[in-house]
């Protein structure tokens, strides 16, 4: 079922290349049975993290799924490799969550990990890898503190601000079970046609580049290697493998323009897994905590709010923030910490305010 546990080993995830950051936690490499785009079965991985210490707060220690951003599209660029490494980028904000005193899970997502496809900005999949991740964790046999009644949060930000409102929004049916108390997600790309207009022929082409080999991997029938021309098929077998670090300069100053014969994400078969995998149509049960910057240089604030607007109409209890910290990395290192904070708030049971 989604959730079980394949096979599970024990790791010692690092903060750094030295070690010098160290988790104050028992780790576990796990790799898991979850749910693609079509419905079909598939295995993911991840890191399970359950921190040394006593629980000193009320109930039971909770569980936290942390979402990662883009990390890339080859298998080694998956965050149960990097931290291993003590490469990788998110690690100081993942031991902020073990630092509080929360168990800790971060998915991989479909194709990172493992030799299929990353299928990146793809919702339901990514969705899909959060929700089984918090079910894998309570089924790992070693982390038997963890169980069905652990209270659960999600955080993430960028693609993993996406990941973690398709899971929050997937949740009342795909996994009620979870007792979900909050979704804290930031920088969120809701409308992946006005992300792809803001970034395209910029600096950050490589994350549309990454985004249409996605959802290519994720839907058979979507066209792209047919109608890329020479400079398009270079670049495209360069991302296909590679990291974010090694690959975001080769993009910089691309335009799809210059790498297809088409408009093909204004194609029909483009357009209706697009819409498709908007966020908002439906109110998550899990109160929510969005937050964006008003300068965020890569994913625009003006979707955001559409993506906030739809999740009001739909009767969330949602709080949102509107931030002033810049840039959409500043926003990542300057914003996080708050929402971490709301999930411990809500964790302690303190009820949710909404902005709706």
């Amino acid at each position: 079922e989604p959730g079980d546990v394949i096979r599970a080993e024990p790791y010692e995830p690092k903060v750094d290349p030295l070690g010098i950051g160290t988790f104050p936690a028992e780790s576990w490499r796990v790799m898991y049975l979850s749910t693609d785009a079509l419905g079909e079965p598939m295995a993911v991985t991840g890191t399970v993290m359950v921190p040394e210490a006593e629980w000193e707060g009320e109930g039971e220690r909770p569980l936290v799924s942390y979402a990662i951003g883009t990390h890339g599209l080859g298998s080694h660029c998956a965050p149960s490799v990097g931290l291993e490494q003590g490469l990788d980028y998110e690690a100081a904000f993942m031991k902020e969550v073990v630092d509080d005193g929360n168990a800790l899970v971060v998915p991989d997502y479909e194709g990172l990990g493992t030799p299929d496809d990353h299928t990146y900005m793809v919702g339901s999949s990514q969705g899909a890898a959060v929700l089984d991740a918090l079910r894998a964790a309570t089924d790992l046999d070693e982390a038997d503190e963890l169980t069905g009644e652990t209270p659960m949060g999600i955080t993430g930000f960028s693609q993993g601000g996406g990941a973690a409102v398709w899971a929050g929004q997937m949740h009342p049916e795909y996994a009620p079970e979870l007792p979900l108390e909050g979704v804290a997600a930031g920088g969120v790309p809701a409308d992946l046609d006005r992300v792809a207009e803001n970034i395209d022929g910029g600096l950050y082409f490589t994350f549309l580049a990454f985004a249409a080999h996605g959802y290519n991997a994720a839907y058979p029938e979507l066209p792209l290697e047919e109608h890329l021309n020479a400079r398009g098929e270079f670049l495209f077998e360069k991302v296909s493998d590679g990291c974010m670090v090694d690959t975001l300069p080769l993009g910089v100053g691309k335009s799809m323009d210059d790498l297809l014969e088409i408009d093909l994400i204004g194609t029909p078969e483009w357009q209706a897994r697009l819409e498709e995998n908007k966020p908002g149509g439906t109110a998550p049960e899990a109160p929510l905590y969005l937050y964006h910057s008003t300068g965020d240089d890569v994913i625009p604030v003006d979707q955001a709010e559409e993506m906030r607007d739809a999740y009001c109409e739909a009767g969330a209890t949602l709080e949102w923030h509107e931030n002033r910290s810049g840039p959409h990395i500043t926003s990542f290192l300057l914003d996080s910490g708050d929402a971490r904070a709301w999930l411990g708030e809500q964790f302690a049971g303190e009820e949710a305010e909404s902005d709706c």
